[in-house]
């Protein structure tokens, strides 16, 4: 047994996802050995924008991220698609514009547009039918393409445990692959939850979000297969950045943090530059004496 590596996942019980949103931090999953990611709207709209998740975020911002984080990193990428930014059709187009920059899958949510975070107060949830509608247009766009369509419903907040669950069981009955109810408020909730709905199931874990933060074997035992740690490397940088900077400004300088942070050379290694340095040496003009 890899001691490195929590039992569950190395049994391949669990699916842990790191939740990433630029190149390095996708880079930096990778290099840890995470076999998958997501490309969370969320830190993305506050590493791009500076701004919440608040449907400010449009299609050809999140596919610019996208296609530059599946381009430098070797693992599955699944990026969070919010509501399709449309209807079926809109489906149809993000689906076809995520296969054309390879990335794994998607994740389509039944909020009403402007969409907010999972974790948000006030937010507004689509016919069921309708968002049934967009996931069968989704697997349609999809053809015989390996690409997993995770359906996500917001509707316990809206409506309730009860309706959340049945609006899952109708999507998956319009071809979901996974299936995701966000924001239970409570281990009963995410009992039901696990309990009566068709696996593979999904759940997000954010550390301060209105979701009880579990361990991987409590919720293995309530039946999810697919745990999203989604903004725990953004919450985490940004912490590091703020405190980097105020020492910066108080200390005039880093030596006291010097231990905390990444070397010169494994920064230079994480990013490839010997890679770089071999690359400029075969293509360089050689001097004529």
């Amino acid at each position: 047994m890899n001691a490195d590596v929590h039992p569950l996942l190395e049994a391949n019980k669990v699916m842990l996802i790191a939740g990433v949103y630029d190149v390095l931090s996708a880079k930096i999953a990778q290099r840890v050995g995470f076999p998958a990611v997501v490309v969370t709207g969320y830190g993305v709209s506050a590493s791009y924008l500076g701004e919440p998740d608040f449907g400010l975020l449009t299609q050809s911002e999140i596919l610019d991220v996208a296609r530059r984080i599946v381009q430098a990193v070797d693992i599955m990428v699944t990026v969070d698609a919010d509501t399709g930014y449309g209807g079926p059709l809109n489906v149809q187009r993000m689906v076809r514009e995520l296969l054309k920059i390879r990335a794994g899958g998607m994740i389509l949510e039944d909020q009403q547009w402007p969409k907010r975070c999972g974790h948000m107060r006030g937010k507004e949830v689509i016919g069921a039918e309708e968002h049934a509608i967009k996931i069968r247009a989704a697997k349609d766009a999809a053809g015989e393409n390996r690409f997993i369509v995770t359906a996500r419903t917001d509707a316990l907040a809206t409506h309730g445990v009860d309706e959340a669950i049945r609006r899952a069981r109708l999507y998956k009955e319009a071809g979901a692959d996974v299936l995701f109810v966000e924001g239970p408020r409570n281990k009963e909730d995410l009992r039901r939850i696990g309990g009566e709905l068709p696996p593979p199931l999904a759940i997000n874990m954010i550390e301060g979000g209105v979701t009880p933060v579990c361990s991987l074997e409590e919720l293995y035992e309530m039946g999810f297969f697919v745990v999203g740690y989604v903004l725990t490397g953004l919450f985490a940088a940004a912490k590091a950045l703020q405190r980097a900077f105020i020492t910066l400004k108080k200390e005039g300088g880093s030596s006291s943090i010097t231990s905390d942070l990444m070397s010169f050379e494994d920064s230079n290694s994480m990013v490839g530059l010997e890679k770089r340095y071999q690359e400029y040496e075969r293509y360089k003009i050689e001097s004529e004496l």
